[in-house]
Parts: structure tokens; C-alpha cells; sequence
């Protein structure tokens, strides 16, 4: 049959190459149409260049609002209108970020502080409030909000690796440029600013004195913040009061130990106790400064830029990670805080003390800007927050508000008519009008009165609705270039889908036919699989639920197809009198055993391993997975001779041994005993071989071919793979040594588990006769396998759950081609080797198909990637329909983008397949 098929293929030169010829077109359309959608459907919101002017507060209110010039003119007469838009009232400000300052931090872990100055009648000049984050939740993004009011796109948050500045008005830049004569200063004020370096790279010619300090090393737990400690008392100290000249008005200190300790070792953990009392103490040393300052306003806002997960990290839009605090301490200068808009006329309880409000982080950029006396950002969607602005009557926060509601409808309309129509205006439009309506009626009494609370209460409902249409429309959508992606994209599918009828034109009666009819046992696995498949690839990218819990989708799949086909092999087994090996009969069971066991005890991963929490952080636990590794590695050499080379062998165990001494060394309590020479070592000796091992296999690949090139020209069947399945592992041991290096001593139990699943598969690929696994349930099989691994290893399709610790693993210091290059591994390490390995089980299938009378057999390298490319545009289909959902941007998006980079490693890898003939090896 081979001899006949050779022959054949000889006289059909064509049929060579119009498979080869689709599976290079199908990867490149795939990549085309990704590229199309990705670009159609993270549209970013347009960036308008306008700033806020100092002398245009009376224009914006006839303008925008419709007042009369005779109304405005009452209003500066009453000194409601004067300075830059309003009266400046304090002479200076503090500004404390504390990264990742969780609201319950704030409210039980700050005693001395925050807790002292709320529980001892201070609540007229301090208040703790819910500081609430919009998504993404990574500090670049809320910076940017919490100086520009303005809400942060999706696409965004890939500027929070690589710095990029600020192009839309700020409060930070309204110091620099409004005119400060106007805000009754005689010298012009100044910006001084310590901590975290991302602030230099938002603003770089902003701040007139900075002490920046990295802040990439989540490892380093108080480098940044003994650095702020350091300069405070001198910055304090040249603050402006109002009895001096100084020029410095505002001073910006960010924290970081907080965030880094959440990374490194989570939020319970007893270094983060002990940085919260540092913060605690440092926080008790500036708050009381400013209680004595009895002759000068001055105001402390403390605040979190976004809060922390469970497990320490940040990014997306659960209720931890946007729950941030934020506590405002005027001095004693300053007078009494009220809220007119709230009944003050009862002593406030226990409970009411407790029971604290809640604002948007935006909020906080029209408050500071009045404060200080300036405009109002331009694209600025934030609203006023009374209780901080120190107002004392009723007109007052009605003009400021009605300041703010004019300056966020002047950009509404403004960016309508340039950028992007928005939906929605004309109901808008509608609450503001009424809003003025009513306030145009108090000013006409002259005095405070119930129309101007009512007025302020409507303004503060048109900003709070202005801000919902802001987060409905934030980011726009091409929808025509969208359809075109997912059209594209399913022509990827059909491109790839077509070789199955080029391969099963002839021998219909081949029981290995993709099209025929199964042989006795297979029906209930294929069914199941062809089940799974639908709801994996397609079902699943519906449903929020189902991309929250897809690790435990993933495990139940593999548990159902691993116990079907270990039945099935014990019935074939029995039926075929046990031909078939105790080890293969029972290998299917391996897997699903295997995954639970990685899912119920193996934690810890992307942690510091001196971390106590994890079982598997224990030395008893990874030095015993790290001697099995080994074993396994020298077995495979020397015991089944299946990798060649005790060269690559000798190299790979010492990486190991350097690799756990690495770990063990990083658990010991001593500072300088931090590993980074035992990695630093096992990183080296893994870019050294790793190199070496893909030469070497590429030169194998080129005899190979070669070899079949000759047998061919002497009408024989080609007997050999193009590359050994030796150099395949070698290459993806080392590549598993280099996802072990990155991310931590929990690997090696994972590594362990995961190797003994790849070696069951392998047995089952070659597995032929009754025994035989069908190529689409093989495919399906693994690919459970390797995204179960993906999740079991605390990585999941969310910015949240990138391990940034990976870039630490051999250095203190942040170098940003290894930072990226460590995550990248860490993240996409196992698809990558998971690629590899499928592209291994599948040419061992075929070859032994081929050498057992099955030359027909469908690749199930191919029912691999189709799976992959099914998903792809399920999730792209999804993410079109779902794009006004609430959760496209906390789950959807997040989701696709990772099954997008997913795809990408598929066509990259096909494309190096067909490159080094890889589809001559099924001629």
C-alpha cells in the first residue's frame, strides 16, 4: 500500500503541493484576519490637544450653560467667580500615594494615622472614603486618571510596561502654565515629587524637583519607600505657607511596598503587616505637621490607586482590586469640612462614623483643581466632591459645580464634533438644562436658598450620569473592519479544513478515514470530543461564567476522556487477548490524575519561594520533584536510549541541581542569600544548550530530508521521520527548564506532573489497531492538558494574573529586555512547549500508523490547530456581540487577547513546520 501510494504521488506532483500550498495560505490568512479585528476592535478614544484657560470661566457659563452676561457679572461681584475660575483655597497640598492601599488597609491596618484622626472627634477635618477605580486597574492607567479625570482605554494598559507621557490636560500641568499672579501667588509654585519613577514618565518636564526610584523589582520590598522616607522631612520643609514665599505648592510622594509585598507574598501575609506599620508610622509623622500648623490651610489626600486580589495582585475590575481608599486631613487652618448637600444637623454615631462614602478616583481632579485655585482639566469626567472643597455656602458649590458640569458637557460636544459621535446627548442634555433652570432661579433670589441645594443636587446627577455615558462609550468600535476580521478568520478555518477531503479522496473503506465510519470503541470518544470541542472552543467565549471557571471546564473535560479511554483500552486489551502493555492500558488514567493532583496541592507559583505558605515552596517538596526530573532526564538517555546525547543530558542535569540550590538559598532568612547565582547559572547553561540542541536538530531535519529525497528517487517508501523524536525532547526539556527557572519552585511538582502526562500521550499516540486513539481526540486530549497546565499554574487570561516576580528570578535590577523576555516565558512557556510536543505526538501517530498498514490516518497536528483557530473566531464573534456588555473589558477582551496570542504561536509554528518540510513526512 505504501509503495502504491508513493507511486501515485510520484505521477501527481499537484497533490504535493496544493496541501502545502493551504497550509501556508491558512496561517497567513489567520494572521491577517486577527490583525484586522484586533485593530478594528481596540479603537482607543481620541486624545483632544484643548486646555482649560484661566480667564474663561464667565465665557464657559454663557457658552455652555446659557447664562446671561448680567448673571455672570452678579456672580463676580459676589467673588463667586474671581482668581482663575474660582477663589484658591489652600496654600498647599500633599499628595501621597500609597500603591495598592486596599480600603480595608486603610480603615484597620492604620491605627496610629487614619484610624486615630477618624475616631477622636477629628471627622470636620479628615474623612475616609471609598476610593473607587475604573478598570484597568494597573497604576500607569490610574495616574493618568487621577490627573486627567479622565477614564483609561483597554488598550492602554500596555503603557504601563514601557512609560509613555501625558497628552490631555492635567492639574499637574495647569500649575506649570496658568498664570500664577492670577491665583494670588507671587512666585511662581512649584512641583516637587519622590517615589515611583512612573510619575517621571507621565509627566518628564513637569516636575521641578524629582527623586525618582525604579519600580519594576516587585522583590524589592523598600528600596522606593525608605527613599520617600528619606526626602519627606526636606520636601515638608519647603512647603508654601501662608505667611511665606516659598514656591513649593504641591509635593507628590508614591509609595510602593505595599503593591510589591501583595506581589510577592499576598495581602496576609507577615511582611505585609510590617509594611503597613511603616507606612502607618510614616503616615503619623506628616499628618501630625499638619495638625500644627495653625496659621496655614494646608491638606494631606492619602489614597490607594487601585487595590489588590487575594493573591496579591492588580489589574482587572473585581471588587479588591477597585476598591481603594483614599483619606483627605485639612489642618486646623482650614476650618470646619461640610457637606451642604448632606443633613450634618445630626451628631453623627458610631455607625454613621463607619458607614463611609464612596467616590470616583476621577472625582478627586476638579476638587484638587479648585483647590488650588485653577481650571479644570479640560477632558476631565470627574465630579466635584463637596465635602473636600472647604466651600461654606450653598452658591459656592453651586458655581464651582456648575464650573464642572459646564467644563465636562464643553468636552462632551467638543469631542462629538471632532472625534466620535457620542449616543445618548440629547437625554443629557436634558438633566443639564433642567439642572440650570433651577439654578438660574436661586441666582435670581440672590441669596443661598432650597432651589440652590437643589440645583447643586441636580448638577452632581448630570456629572454622575455624564460619567456613565463616558464608561458606556469610552472606547469606539469599527464594526465594518470587525466583520471583515471575522470573515477572513473563517476563511482561515475553511483553507484548513480543506486538506481533510484532499487526504480522503481515495481508500473510502480505510478505517482510518477522517470521513469513514468508526471502528468499535471510538464512537463514545469522538462523540464526547466532538461535545467538549463545541462548548470549549465555541460556548465557552460566550459566557462570563464559563471564562471564570475555565480551568475547572478544562479538568472535567480531561477526567471524561481520560477514564472513556482507559476503557475502552481495557475492553480492547481483553478482546485481543492483552496484547497491548500493562503501562499503555492504563496511561490514559495518568492524565486526569495527574491534573488533579497539580490542581488540588501545587500552589505558589510566580510567589517568592521563601514564602511559607505553599506546600510546594517546601525543599522536600521540589528537591524530590527535582531528583525525579532528573531521573526521568537520564532514563530517557540512558535507559530507553530515546535522546542521544549524554552531552545535553550532563548539561541538563546540572541545570537542575543549580536551579534547587537556587531555591533553597532564596528561602533562607539572610538578605544576601538570594539565589542569583545558582539562576544565574541555570539560566546560562539553558541559552547555551538550547541553541546548540535546535543546530543540531535542524541539521538532522536536513539529512533526513535528504535521506527520503533518495529513497524516493529509488521508488521507496521514506522509512524515517524528518526530525527524531530525541532532538524534539531535548529541545523541549530545555525549554521546560527555562519555565522552571521563571517561575519558582513550585514548577518542579508541576514540571514533574506534566511530564509524566506528555509521556502517556506519546504511549497513547502510538498506540495502533483496536487500541488505537482516534487523531481528533488525541489532539483534543492534549490540548486540555496544556491549558489546564496554563491555569494550574496561576496564570489565567487577565493582566491580573501576570507573575511580575518572573523578572527577578537571577537580579535585583530591572532590565527591561530580561524583565519582558522572563514574563514572556513564564507566561506562554507551557502553549509553547505544549506546540512542540503536539507537533512530536503527531508525527510519532503517523509514523506508526504508517508502519502498521494505516497510511491514511488524519494528522492530528492538524485537528490541533483547527481547535485553536475555532476559538479564535468564537472569541471574536463573542467579543463583537458582547462589546456594550459590562463585562468586555474585566473578562471578554482580556480573554481574547490571550486566545489572539495564542493563534499567533500556532501560525508561527505551522509556518516553521511547512518551512522544514514537514508535510513531506506524509507523502
Amino acid at each position: 500500500m505504501t509503495s502504491t501510494t508513493t507511486t501515485q504521488q510520484q505521477h501527481h506532483p499537484s497533490r504535493q503541493r496544493r496541501p502545502l500550498l493551504l497550509d501556508v495560505l491558512a496561517p497567513l490568512v489567520t494572521l491577517l484576519g486577527l490583525y484586522i479585528f484586533i485593530t478594528s476592535f481596540f479603537l482607543a478614544k481620541r486624545s483632544l490637544p484643548h486646555k482649560s484657560e484661566c480667564d474663561e470661566a464667565s465665557q464657559l457659563l454663557e457658552s455652555t450653560l446659557g447664562l446671561s452676561s448680567s448673571e455672570t457679572q452678579k456672580l463676580r461681584d459676589a467673588k463667586l467667580l474671581q482668581g482663575c475660575w474660582m477663589e484658591r483655597r489652600v496654600d498647599s497640598m500633599v499628595v501621597i500615594v500609597i500603591d495598592a492601599l486596599r480600603f480595608d488597609f486603610a480603615l484597620h491596618h492604620l491605627p496610629r494615622s487614619v484610624g486615630a484622626r477618624l475616631g477622636n472627634g477629628a471627622g470636620n477635618s479628615s474623612r475616609l472614603l471609598q476610593f473607587v477605580a475604573d478598570p484597568p486597574t494597573v497604576t500607569m492607567q490610574r495616574l493618568k486618571a487621577l490627573t486627567t479625570g479622565g477614564l483609561p482605554t483597554f488598550a492602554d494598559i500596555s503603557g504601563n510596561m514601557g512609560g509613555a507621557s501625558v497628552e490631555e490636560d492635567t492639574w499637574i500641568q495647569q500649575i506649570q502654565t496658568t498664570p500664577f499672579a492670577k491665583r494670588h501667588l507671587s512666585v511662581k509654585p512649584r512641583i516637587a515629587f519622590v517615589g515611583d519613577d512612573t510619575w517621571l514618565d507621565l509627566f518628564p518636564h513637569s516636575l521641578d524637583e524629582a527623586y525618582p526610584y525604579p519600580s519594576f523589582n516587585t522583590r524589592d520590598l523598600d528600596t522606593v519607600d525608605n527613599g520617600c522616607l528619606q526626602h519627606i522631612p526636606d520636601l515638608l520643609a519647603q512647603q508654601r505657607t501662608s505667611t511665606n514665599n516659598k514656591a513649593q505648592e504641591v509635593l507628590i510622594v508614591h509609595f510602593l511596598g505595599v503593591d510589591h509585598v501583595g506581589h510577592t507574598y499576598g495581602p496576609h501575609d507577615e511582611h505585609m503587616d510590617a509594611k503597613l506599620q511603616q507606612m502607618d508610622a510614616a503616615l503619623l509623622e506628616l499628618l501630625e505637621k499638619l495638625d500644627h500648623q495653625q496659621d496655614s490651610c494646608s491638606v494631606a489626600f492619602i489614597f490607594g490607586d487601585h487595590g489588590m486580589t487575594e493573591d496579591g495582585n492588580h489589574g482587572g475590575g473585581s471588587e479588591e482590586e477597585i476598591n481603594a481608599a483614599l483619606f483627605a486631613h485639612f489642618s486646623p487652618a482650614c476650618g470646619v469640612m461640610t457637606d451642604l448637600l448632606l443633613d450634618d444637623n445630626a451628631s453623627p454615631s458610631h455607625d454613621a462614623q463607619t458607614a463611609f462614602t464612596s467616590i470616583h478616583q476621577i472625582d478627586l481632579v476638579p476638587t484638587i483643581s479648585l483647590l488650588l485655585g485653577m481650571p479644570i482639566p479640560y477632558a476631565n469626567l470627574g465630579a466635584l466632591v463637596p465635602a473636600l472643597s472647604l466651600f461654606s455656602t450653598a452658591s459656592q458649590t453651586a458655581v464651582a459645580l456648575a464650573l464642572n458640569a459646564a467644563q465636562v458637557w464643553r468636552y462632551f460636544t467638543e469631542y462629538s464634533r471632532t472625534a466620535n459621535q457620542l449616543p445618548g446627548l440629547d437625554e443629557l442634555e436634558e438633566r443639564l438644562l433642567h439642572a440650570v433652570t433651577v439654578w438660574k432661579e436661586a441666582l435670581a433670589t440672590g441669596e443661598d436658598s432650597t432651589a440652590t441645594l437643589k440645583a447643586c443636587s441636580l448638577f452632581k446627577l448630570f456629572l454622575l450620569e455624564a460619567l456613565q455615558l463616558g464608561q458606556r462609550v469610552w472606547t469606539r468600535f469599527d464594526t465594518t473592519g470587525m466583520t471583515i476580521g471575522i470573515v477572513v478568520l473563517f476563511v482561515s478555518v475553511i483553507l484548513w479544513i480543506v486538506p481533510f477531503f484532499l487526504q480522503t479522496t481515495t481508500n473510502e473503506g480505510d478505517p482510518s478515514s477522517v470521513w469513514s465510519i468508526p471502528m468499535p470503541g471510538q464512537l463514545w470518544e469522538l462523540l464526547l470530543t466532538a461535545l467538549f470541542v463545541v462548548f470549549f472552543c465555541g460556548m465557552l467565549t460566550f459566557g462570563n461564567s464559563y471564562i471564570l471557571e475555565e480551568e475547572h471546564v478544562c479538568m472535567y473535560m480531561i477526567g471524561i476522556l481520560g477514564f472513556v479511554l482507559a476503557a475502552r483500552s481495557a475492553a480492547a486489551t481483553q478482546s485481543n487477548n492483552a496484547t497491548t502493555s500493562y503501562v499503555k492500558r492504563y496511561a490514559p488514567l495518568v492524565i486526569p490524575v495527574a491534573s488533579r493532583l497539580g490542581e488540588l496541592f501545587v500552589t505558589g507559583h510566580g510567589q517568592d519561594p521563601s514564602t511559607r505558605a505553599h506546600t510546594a515552596h517546601h525543599p522536600m517538596m521540589f528537591l524530590s520533584s527535582v531528583v525525579l526530573l532528573m531521573a526521568g532526564r537520564w532514563y530517557l538517555c540512558d535507559g530507553l536510549q530515546f535522546t542521544r546525547s549524554r552531552q545535553h543530558m550532563a548539561l541538563d542535569l546540572a541545570t537542575l541541581a543549580f536551579l534547587a540550590q537556587a531555591w533553597w538559598e532564596k528561602r533562607q532568612p539572610e538578605s544576601d542569600r538570594h539565589g542569583f547565582a545558582g539562576a544565574r547559572c541555570a539560566i546560562a547553561l539553558v541559552l547555551l544548550s538550547l541553541p546548540w540542541s535546535i543546530y543540531q536538530a535542524l541539521t538532522t531535519v536536513h539529512e533526513r530530508q535528504n535521506q527520503q529525497y533518495q529513497e524516493q528517487l529509488r521508488n521507496k517508501p521514506p522509512t524515517t521521520l524528518s526530525l527524531p523524536p530525541g532532538d524534539a525532547v531535548t529541545i523541549i526539556f530545555k525549554l521546560l527548564l527555562l519555565v522552571m527557572i521563571v517561575t519558582g519552585p513550585s514548577s518542579a511538582t508541576s514540571a514533574l506532573l506534566f511530564s509524566a502526562q506528555a509521556a502517556a500521550v506519546f504511549l497513547l499516540s502510538g498506540m495502533t489497531g483496536p487500541s488505537m486513539i482516534p487523531s481528533a481526540v488525541l489532539a483534543a486530549l492534549w490540548r486540555f492538558i496544556i491549558r489546564h497546565v496554563f491555569f494550574a499554574t496561576n496564570h489565567g487570561c487577565s493582566f491580573a494574573r501576570l507573575q511580575l516576580s518572573s523578572a527577578f528570578v537571577a537580579t535585583s535590577v530591572f532590565n527591561f529586555a530580561f524583565a519582558g523576555l522572563s514574563l514572556f516565558i513564564n507566561t506562554f512557556g507551557w502553549e509553547i512547549m505544549g506546540l512542540c510536543f503536539a507537533w512530536l505526538v503527531s508525527s510519532n501517530a503517523m509514523h506508526t500508523a504508517k508502519m502498521s498498514g494505516f497510511p491514511r490516518r488524519t494528522d492530528p497536528w492538524r485537528w490541533y490547530c483547527l481547535y485553536q483557530l475555532i476559538e479564535t473566531l468564537c472569541s471574536s464573534i463573542s467579543v463583537s456581540v458582547l462589546r456594550r456588555h459590562l463585562m468586555v473589558w474585566d473578562i471578554y477582551a482580556p480573554h481574547f487577547m490571550f486566545v489572539a496570542l495564542f493563534t499567533i504561536f500556532y501560525a508561527a509554528f505551522q509556518l516553521l513546520v511547512c518551512y522544514f518540510g514537514y508535510q513531506s513526512n506524509q507523502r
